[in-house]
């Protein structure tokens, strides 16, 4: 152990050294992902493109130049020795972008139908729009896209932190900065809770519960539920760094000197930060989420079950306990009931049925998942009759969302990379013995885990503010973790020495890096740019545009596979489709819609209706083309009575007027749809006087 001491004290003063090479360049880059962490937030937890945009470009232009800066040091003095920290979890950052690129690339189609048979499968409904010489993998590669520039800048912001946090003061600052963020979010709520105006947007998805500036109150929760444990273990760690009286003085001495400031102070800080947390509990109980107030218990019975396994002040839980009892009854006493009646609604069919549907479609496309961002496009194929005028975005649940859309591949990648950095964060805080790294770290690692906990619910982890939370807290976990003051501070991370033998291999990987970065700003311009022209992402606060076949041009040429451009551009057209020119305009259109987005049930029958208003022109093309996709429509949403119908009812038209455009496959299958139909939605019956159908 003293060998291992001193070489770790050795690395530490030369890792010190290095970081004091270039205070005012940390200073800035902590400054910048401060501002994220703050702006995130308040940005109505960044779900709209121009905030998550704007964190990528961020997020893009500091950590090049953070890699321009190890460059430069890298080649400056080739002789001398550069050590660096060894990047955590590098591989699964690594394995992230592999696991993007091997959905959204097009492969040979061949390949296809063998790595992902039913994406096939999907893809050769209808007429065979959806296939090509080349396709990927995700049905949806934009969506896919979208969510993978969602997600990176969490992952730049985590090596950011890690990289620039040098001293205590940094540590404590950034959590500082993320509890006074989430008090904003508490009194702002407060401030709003009868109007829940935020920045003078009406919402209207929260309904009696507090949201902050989160549109929905259970992300908010996750929010809350995170900085408590943080905060809480922040109050653990600075008992440790207080001032002690020498237990051999009097009562009336001890009583003397604890009154004086280097004594009260101190306690009086952590004791107001133990207030606070209270208001943040009070406020986390006052947005309802059952799964936020769950996830903070589990997250204070980790700090206990840690605590008591290496009997360290085990008094610390019957703070935790008094705690929870104390925010519990001030919140009854503000009037939390209605809030924690929650709990007694049992009926969580919506929920159960979502989940069913990502068990599903994971089985359907068990090695790499069938696109993520893809789960709202396919859940309609195993969405229940009762459930029609839903419309599910996500699972809430992340890591069954995370199986269905990235398989086994993607789920067991993050599944590993969790179990393999909370062993790390565990293994090193049982080897602290400084209080501080200790408190703060056991908050972290809580908090951490809560976030977890609540993901299996909830889909926290799609809202960007969320998800850069979490990567922040991580890096200061993970700083803590390893920090140390034995004399000086430093931290004992694993290390990269880099000789002269090992610089230009360094040097060519730190280039790879900037290319991706370069790549990624790249993208985020551009899909920007196509979004402003000509706006297709959901934005609950603005009314959206009217826009025209231009405006719908000019964004298909900064981002082609787009599917909604694609669309946007056949419906402008409609209005002069009465021209060849633009009714094969339309068409083709169509055809590019349907084939980056073959799973959306939607397209496809618009489709059809194009075939069915043209059937005039060509009855022996166009009625087959609709009737194989008003097929397809009805595979993709078998649950609709309304689709049984329309087919059923174009089936009928063509039997009467154009009985040999049938195609075989729908011969005499007319009444099973109108069966259906009536059986789904019985309201349905009145339209069918005279009609047989199968039941009859």
């Amino acid at each position: 152990m003293g060998l291992m001491r001193s070489v770790s004290i050795t690395t530490a003063r030369e890792l010190k050294s290095l970081e004091q090479s270039s205070p005012w360049g940390r200073r800035i880059i902590i400054g910048i992902s401060g501002a994220i962490l703050i702006f995130a937030p308040l940005a109505y937890g960044a779900v709209h493109t121009w905030a998550y945009f704007a964190i990528g470009l961020v997020t893009a232009v500091a950590s090049l130049t953070m890699l321009a800066w190890l460059l430069y040091k890298i080649c400056a003095k080739p002789q001398e020795l550069l050590i660096i920290p060894y990047p955590p979890l590098w591989w699964l950052a690594v394995g992230l972008v592999i696991l993007t690129a091997l959905q959204v690339y097009a492969w040979p189609e061949g390949w296809v139908a063998s790595l992902s048979p039913k994406a096939w499968e999907i893809r050769a409904l209808g007429n065979g729009y959806g296939l090509a010489d080349f396709i990927p993998l995700s049905l949806n590669p934009y969506a896919t896209w979208l969510e993978g520039l969602k997600l990176w800048p969490p992952v730049v912001l985590f090596f950011m932190l890690i990289y620039t946090i040098d001293n205590r003061r940094k540590l404590q600052g950034m959590v500082g900065l993320i509890l006074a963020v989430a008090l904003f979010e508490v009194f702002y709520g407060f401030w709003h809770f009868r109007n829940h105006l935020i920045w003078g947007w009406k919402n209207t998805y929260t309904g009696s519960r507090l949201c902050g500036t989160f549109i929905n109150s259970n992300h908010l929760a996750t929010f809350l539920t995170m900085a408590i444990l943080l905060g809480f273990g922040l109050f653990l760690g600075l008992r440790e760094t207080a001032p002690r009286l020498s237990g051999a003085a009097s009562f009336r001495e001890k009583t003397r000197r604890w009154s004086r400031s280097e004594h009260l102070e101190p306690q009086l800080r952590r004791y107001l930060l133990l207030v606070l947390l209270l208001l943040l509990a009070v406020g986390l109980i006052f947005t309802g989420s059952r799964g936020g107030m769950v996830a903070l218990v589990m997250g204070f019975a980790l700090m206990a079950l840690l605590i008591w396994s290496r009997k360290w002040r085990r008094g610390h839980i019957v703070i935790m306990v008094v705690f929870m009892g104390a925010a519990l009854l001030y919140s009854l006493f503000l009037g939390s009931g209605p809030a924690l009646d929650r709990f007694s609604d049992q009926n969580q069919d919506v929920r159960y049925q979502a989940f069913k549907g990502a068990l599903a479609i994971f089985r359907q496309f068990p090695i790499f998942g069938s696109g993520v961002g893809t789960f709202g496009d396919l859940f309609y194929q195993y969405q229940p009759a009762s459930l029609k005028n839903w419309y599910f975005l996500q699972t809430h649940s992340d890591w069954l969302q995370l199986l269905a859309e990235t398989g086994l591949a993607g789920f067991s990648l993050v599944a590993m990379g969790w179990v393999v950095f909370f062993s790390v964060l565990t293994r090193q805080w049982s080897r602290r013995q400084q209080g501080f790294a200790r408190g703060l770290a056991l908050g972290g690692i809580a908090a951490l885990s809560a976030g977890v906990f609540h993901a299996l619910m909830e889909f926290p982890f799609h809202i960007p503010a969320i998800s850069l939370g979490f990567a922040g807290i991580a890096a200061l976990t993970y700083s803590a973790v390893h920090y140390h003051h034995q004399g000086m501070e430093f931290f004992s991370y694993r290390t990269l020495k880099l000789s002269g033998n090992h610089r230009i291999p360094a040097a060519l990987l730190v280039l790879a890096m900037m290319g991706i970065q370069i790549a990624f700003g790249v993208r985020v311009c551009y899909n920007w740019m196509a979004e402003r022209g000509a706006p297709t992402e959901f934005n609950s606060t603005r009314t959206p545009p009217k826009l025209a076949a231009e405006d719908f041009r000019q964004a298909q040429r900064y981002n082609p596979i787009n599917s909604k451009y694609y669309l946007g551009l056949a419906e402008t057209l409609a209005g002069t489709a009465s021209a060849g020119g633009a009714a094969a305009g339309s068409e083709n259109y169509l055809k590019s819609a349907i084939f980056y987005a073959p799973a959306n049930w939607g397209y496809r029958l618009k489709m059809a209706e194009f075939y069915l208003g043209h059937y005039q022109e060509a009855p022996e093309r166009y009625i087959p083309s609709a009737l194989k996709e008003l097929k397809a429509v009805v595979y993709l949403f078998p649950e609709s009575g309304l689709l049984h119908f329309r087919l059923a009812s174009v089936l009928a038209w063509t039997e009467k007027y154009y009985p040999g455009l049938i195609p075989d496959a729908l011969r005499d299958s007319q009444s099973s749809h109108f069966s259906e139909a009536i059986r789904l939605d019985p309201k349905l019956k009145k339209y069918l006087p005279g009609v047989q159908t199968k039941s009859q």
